[in-house]
């Protein structure tokens, strides 16, 4: 091999490098979450994808929940395409994935798939978070 070459292996293997330490620092910390909403509030965690069609689905329904719950339930959302080190503590197996927690960061209840803003309702009502609605 000559001198050119391996100059150039070099280089690349030293850009390679970069580019891989500069991609990890574009990544949350897996508590990142956690200290940027109200830790007082149970939190609601939606767990997805923008490239998911069911993720993308959800979107108008965390919103919902979010602005009719705001000050009451934290509802917060990680693209684990996007944040792989932060959804990993989360053990999740497939998209999306809803996980109800506790105002101590307890974990009380999780659902994988699609998830109907009645039934994340519901699960808030039945955990006492949010009063139950008047039947018409």
């Amino acid at each position: 091999m000559n001198r050119t070459t391996r100059y150039i292996i070099i280089v690349l293997v030293c850009l390679l490098a970069v580019a891989a330490i500069l991609a990890g620092k574009n990544q949350e910390p897996a508590d990142a979450t956690a200290g940027s909403v109200d830790s007082d509030l149970p939190r609601l965690l939606d767990l997805g994808s923008h490239t998911c069609t069911p993720c993308r689905m959800m979107v108008p329904e965390l919103d919902a929940l979010s602005d009719e719950y705001a000050g009451v339930v934290n509802v917060e959302f990680i693209d684990v395409n996007e944040n792989p080190n932060t959804a990993e503590p989360y053990g999740i197996r497939l998209i999306p994935t809803q996980i109800i927690f506790d105002s101590d960061g307890n974990e009380l209840f999780r659902h994988e798939g699609y998830m109907s803003r009645e039934d994340m309702t519901a699960k808030l009502v039945e955990f006492g978070y949010i009063p139950s609605q008047p039947q018409d």
